[in-house]
Parts: structure tokens; C-alpha cells; sequence
């Protein structure tokens, strides 16, 4: 009786088995591209920090987080 279990459980594996294989991809690639999007601010907000008035350093820090979060939402789409 157990072993008449354990054969369709096993045919179903195997059928799974080659979505397996691009399972690492799909699990790595995000991070990857969301690192992107944080250096990209990162190196933006170290730009905008150049800038000589408070008013400019703002206004370039806020347009630095709207690209950063439009990064994220494209990443996440």
C-alpha cells in the first residue's frame, strides 16, 4: 500500500524536475537588479549631496528617491 503511494508522488517529481533547473535563476535575478536600483541611488544621492544650496540638494535628493522607487516598481512589475 505504501509503495503504491509513493509512485505517483515520484511521476509528478519528475515532471517538475526541469522548472526546477531554472529555479536559481529566477531567485537570483532579483536581488541582482534591485542591488542596481541601490547603488543608482546611492551614487545619486552622493551627486545631489555636491550640489551647492539646500533647495537644490532637496529637489535633486527627492527626484534621486522617485527614480529609485520607479526602479523598484519596474523590478517588481
Amino acid at each position: 500500500m505504501i509503495a503504491a503511494l509513493h509512485r505517483p508522488l515520484a511521476r509528478r517529481a519528475v515532471r517538475f524536475l526541469p522548472s526546477l533547473a531554472f529555479a536559481p535563476f529566477l531567485i537570483a535575478s532579483p536581488p541582482a537588479r534591485a542591488a542596481d536600483c541601490l547603488l543608482d541611488y546611492a551614487n545619486c544621492v552622493d551627486a545631489a549631496s555636491e550640489l551647492d544650496s539646500f533647495g537644490r540638494r532637496s529637489l535633486a535628493g527627492l527626484r534621486c528617491y522617485a527614480d529609485l522607487i520607479s526602479c523598484l516598481q519596474r523590478l517588481l512589475a
